[in-house]
């Protein structure tokens, strides 16, 4: 008899992409920090810009206001899953299968050989229609 074989959903394989994504982006921003403190210049310098970090987290916040969005969208995404990988969507004017769901932006491949990269900002904003929803009252 042949073992079986599990079955991952696909809002199961959504949420583990995201979350092994985030974790490399962690892990990678530690390393880098821990690296970075090796070094006593940096860390005299570390310590001049922390005297200023409400400017310098002002600044860099309005600069990168669309990148954080997109960010905070592809959490939220990630989380409440209105969209999945393999889902049949209709964005806009856009009509495919979400074929990625990065932390900035969804990958809509519509069956002609060429992929649409919507930014996750505008998908949590607008209005989607998924035409791969199940039936949850089962």
């Amino acid at each position: 008899m042949a073992p079986a074989v599990s079955q991952v959903s696909r809002s199961t394989k959504t949420r583990l992409r995201f979350l092994r994504r985030l974790i490399v982006l962690v892990v990678l921003l530690v390393l880098l920090a821990i690296a970075l403190s090796q070094f006593t210049e940096l860390k005299r310098l570390a310590t001049g810009i922390l005297a200023s970090t409400a400017v310098l987290a002002a600044i860099v916040g309005f600069a990168a206001q669309h990148t954080i969005a997109n960010m905070v969208a592809g959490v939220q995404i990630a989380v409440s899953q209105p969209i999945k990988i393999g889902d049949r969507i209709v964005f806009e004017e856009v009509s495919g299968r979400v074929v990625d769901i990065t932390l900035s932006y969804t990958y809509v491949n519509p069956g002609d050989g060429t992929a649409v990269v919507i930014p996750n900002q505008l998908l949590v904003e607008g209005i989607v229609h998924n035409l791969s929803t199940e039936d949850t009252q089962a």
